[in-house]
């Protein structure tokens, strides 16, 4: 079983990385976009259950709308959390950046 600080160390990760989305979001909704929407099929491939093929279907349909996908995206609910297990961004970030952002460094 994971420990608290394990646990709050992963939140605080992912805290930080969902912030540098929706950063980027503002910035060129439309690359975002373009890379999850590339990345969907290839992770509806190795997901299993139509639960996950779901929240996949949930996120290709609000690519198509930078509110809902900002929504999605800020959502920390047990729902937003789940979601944000098959969240299709990779890419979005070259991996320089990831390390920023996870550092806490600006990427400006």
């Amino acid at each position: 079983m994971p420990d608290k600080a394990m646990n709050e160390r992963c939140s605080i990760t992912t805290h930080k990385l969902k912030m540098a989305l929706l950063a980027k979001i503002d910035d060129d909704y439309h690359f975002v976009a373009e890379v999850a929407g590339r990345n969907l099929p290839g992770i509806r491939e190795k997901v299993s259950g139509e639960v996950m093929h779901r929240y996949l279907d949930q996120w290709g349909d609000a690519l198509s709308d930078q509110g809902t996908l900002k929504l999605l995206i800020a959502d920390e609910s047990d729902y937003g959390l789940a979601l944000w297990h098959v969240a299709p961004f990779t890419g979005v970030f070259s991996p320089r950046e990831r390390w920023a952002i996870l550092r806490g460094e600006s990427l400006q």
